[in-house]
């Protein structure tokens, strides 16, 4: 079996979850067998299930797996009926929550115990999880919860009672987690594990290959791997680093582009490190239509999309003070925002604050971008970094120019300055309001050139769309898992 191993998915996913979710395309196509794996307790997780159109059969949930009558049954098949969550939650005379009870969508009941302590260093009552019990049945999960400063709310003192007739004692998360996968390896056979997310999941893995289990491994890399150099010498990206220092037990590792392919197979060499040839390039996204080129009349107003989660490292910000400034020189311009996330109220603010309420809009997450991307003119994005850029190949499926930050490593790979969008330059350590007004200048200044040049650049997107044919993609992927057999 191939497992997409990741923490978690909901209603709002990162282009984490959305590479996932088009990589499981891919395999259905060459019939090659999947299951998502999570790790997370997820209580809504079949009700986001559908609506990601996942079948249960295609997903395990670690909490879920330790919960099932019938773990080996759920594992092969998943669960037979799922149910609505519903929470009941009782409150003490201070109108602070103490009980929670959860009906989860898997069918067990989940019950929170909540401490409230005075901190004499903040002056203020804290409230927090103290204990969760999980039951279906003769089936109990239940743990401490430790709110860790770093961390956040840890697990630990983990009791399991009855699964599969044993009861188990485990001391931390990462326990458990390492029992969940000896347990998966006695039900499936010829296992590789596609690592997406969660170096807890990279950790009991790797530790269970080191002990002698026969199994793949292949590290999906989802961002910059570097985060510097000293003294000549590579510093890589924190959340890569467990896997740079482990590589040995790492079949291969999986980049989106051939940009970052070239660079770390250089800065594998920089570090002495000899598993450049273990380093494959696979797009973590691409087209299965292409739209015709599109035409533009510039007496119309300029409609402009970007789609993205709603989070700081996005700086969707950069895009509406990017309007404003492209207002102020008297273009005609218009600019939707698909997407969810923690920035909603910020941004619908600064729209306001700017007066652009009539011309910005947040339209909400949407289900299918290249469908609801499709009418709009051009697409805009000031992420500082992307892997891949899933929202790029979406825009580039429809036919769209696109203006960006010249980011590592999706902008530099899928679009070409001149040919299917423009790039602008930008100072990622700036701070202060100056410096990040001359980055929103420059992306005010690339939105201006897809005005220019829009004919030649949408002719030049669909020319783009056809190297990223998702086709070709599901042949690179069933040629890996063929050499991995």
């Amino acid at each position: 079996m191939n497992f997409f191993v990741n923490k978690a998915m909901g209603h709002g996913n990162s282009g984490v979850e959305h590479a996932q979710f088009y990589r499981a395309d891919r395999f259905r196509e060459k019939q090659i067998p999947f299951k998502f794996i999570f790790n997370e307790l997820l209580p809504n997780l079949h009700q986001h299930m559908k609506e990601w159109n996942l079948k249960e059969s295609e997903v395990i949930n670690v909490f879920d797996f330790l919960m099932s009558d019938n773990p080996n049954e759920y594992a092969l098949n998943g669960i037979k009926e799922t149910y609505e969550s519903e929470n009941d939650t009782l409150w003490d005379l201070t109108n602070t929550q103490r009980i929670i009870k959860t009906k989860t969508s898997s069918g067990y009941k989940m019950t929170t115990l909540r401490n409230k302590i005075y901190s004499t260093e903040k002056e203020i009552y804290l409230v927090s999880d103290d204990r969760i019990f999980l039951e279906n049945g003769k089936h109990k999960l239940t743990w401490k919860v430790r709110d860790d400063k770093d961390l956040g709310n840890v697990m630990e003192s983990i009791h399991l009672d009855e699964f599969n007739g044993a009861n188990y004692f485990f001391n931390t998360f990462e326990e458990m987690l390492s029992f969940f996968y000896t347990e998966l390896e006695k039900i499936f056979e010829n296992n590789t594990y596609i690592l997406d997310r969660g170096s807890e999941n990279e950790e009991a893995l790797v530790d269970l290959r080191i002990k002698g289990h026969k199994f793949h491994l292949v590290e999906i890399m989802h961002a910059a791997h570097l985060s510097n150099f000293i003294d000549g010498h590579p510093v890589w990206n924190q959340y890569y680093q467990y896997m740079f220092d482990h590589l040995k037990w790492i079949d291969y590792v999986v980049v989106a582009t051939e940009l970052q392919k070239k660079d770390m197979q250089k800065h594998l060499k920089m570090a002495n490190l000899p598993y450049a040839n273990r380093i494959i390039n696979i797009p973590v996204g691409g087209v299965k239509h292409i739209s015709p080129a599109k035409k533009w009349n510039k007496k119309h107003t300029m409609k402009l999309v970007t789609a993205s989660r709603l989070h700081e490292e996005k700086h969707i910000s950069h895009i509406i003070r990017a309007i404003k400034k492209l207002k102020e020189n008297a273009y005609d311009v218009t600019l939707d925002i698909f997407g969810a996330g923690a920035e909603h109220d910020e941004l619908a603010a600064l729209i306001k604050e700017l007066k652009l309420s009539d011309i910005v809009t947040l339209k909400g997450l949407s289900q299918d971008v290249v469908k609801d991307i499709a009418p709009y003119d051009a697409f805009v994005g000031a992420s500082y970094s992307e892997g891949f850029g899933l929202t790029y190949i979406e825009a580039i499926s429809d036919s769209l120019p696109i203006a960006s930050y010249a980011n590592l490593y999706g902008a530099q790979e899928l679009i070409t300055d001149g040919k299917n969008g423009s790039l602008a330059s930008f100072d990622r350590n700036a701070r202060d309001q100056d410096e990040i007004q001359k980055n929103v200048d420059n992306l005010a200044a690339s939105i201006e050139k897809i005005f220019k040049n829009y004919n030649k650049l949408s002719i030049g997107a669909r020319e783009v769309a056809e190297k990223y044919q998702a086709k070709i993609i599901a042949i690179k992927w069933e040629v890996l898992m063929g050499e991995l057999k």
